[in-house]
């Protein structure tokens, strides 16, 4: 009896596992064993059969376009995560009081979260257009602006920073806003209310309760919404891709448009699999460290 619910159990897990498999493992093998091959399309003949071993990450490590993408795949993860955090909590707050229309605003906040990253960034894309801006139109309306902003294509940088890597950032934010929000929202929900009533009767205020009851209490939340935030972040290509393709002048390029230009633009597979790799690298670092505290904490 026991060895017949154990088959049924692997039976009902066994599709989830192979399509992880042939679509997610064989892929990721695959692309880290051709990181140390000569892979070079122009050459098809001899393409995949020379092993060149740590060749392919020298090249891509001394490539100044891809220091470059590196740099701002960090900036802009950075940037995603604080902002999505912190609007995140905000925004859970407002859903989980209760007021008339709150399922309105529950729906307009969760809005985004239906449409695809691709469908979103063709929208913003023209929302930002130079030209036809309806944003552009407004602010100048309100007089805050005398010309058209060049949201993606001003060449203008501080830094790392910049006025296409802000608004690709602020793209980025306004998809990935309502993923956080339900996972905080549920966090709080969580929450006993007899807390926050003690706490309101001892004379805590709005600050207070948040900060001794509600940080405290979504920290194991926190810790994972900021985890699946690092790890997307570093992986993050449509958004990127579709708005700037990496432009202009690199001001927006992340590791995965650099290693999508190299096996679709310039045929180097193997430069696209190292940068591949190194990005493979970054986010397992950020799980080892994830999973080592988890285990400090149950110890």
């Amino acid at each position: 009896m026991e060895l017949r619910k154990n088959l049924f159990c692997y039976l009902m897990v066994a599709p989830a596992l192979l399509i992880t498999l042939a679509l997610g493992i064989v892929p990721m093998v695959t692309s880290l064993w051709w990181s140390f091959l000569d892979y070079d399309l122009i050459q098809a003949e001899t393409a995949g059969e020379t092993f060149v071993g740590w060749r392919n990450y020298q090249v891509v490590l001394s490539d100044q376009r891809f220091v470059t993408s590196l740099v701002n795949t960090v900036v802009m993860t950075v940037m995603v995560m604080a902002l999505v955090v912190a609007l995140g909590l905000l925004l859970a707050h407002v859903m989980n009081a209760k007021y008339r229309g709150r399922a309105i605003v529950r729906t307009l906040i969760c809005a985004p979260w239906f449409v695809p990253p691709v469908v979103a960034a063709a929208i913003w894309v023209w929302m930002l257009d130079t030209d036809r801006s309806p944003i552009n139109a407004l602010l100048m309306d309100w007089g805050l602006i005398d010309g058209n902003l060049r949201f993606l294509t001003d060449t203008t940088e501080a830094g790392p920073l910049s006025l296409p890597l802000a608004s690709v950032v602020a793209v980025r934010v306004w998809n990935g806003l309502p993923f956080v929000v339900i996972f905080l929202l549920a966090g709080m929900q969580s929450i006993s209310r007899s807390l926050y009533e003690a706490a309101s009767i001892d004379g805590a205020s709005l600050i207070g309760r948040f900060r001794y009851i509600t940080l405290p209490l979504l920290k194991p939340v926190l810790g994972v919404i900021v985890m699946l935030l690092l790890i997307t972040g570093f992986g993050h290509f449509e958004i990127n891709f579709i708005m700037t393709g990496g432009g202009p002048q690199d001001m927006t390029n992340v590791a995965a448009v650099y290693a999508y230009q190299q096996a679709f633009n310039f045929f180097r597979f193997d430069y696209a699999s190292a940068a591949s790799g190194v990005v493979f690298l970054m986010t397992s670092v950020i799980c080892i460290f994830y999973i080592r505290a988890q285990i400090r904490k149950d110890k």
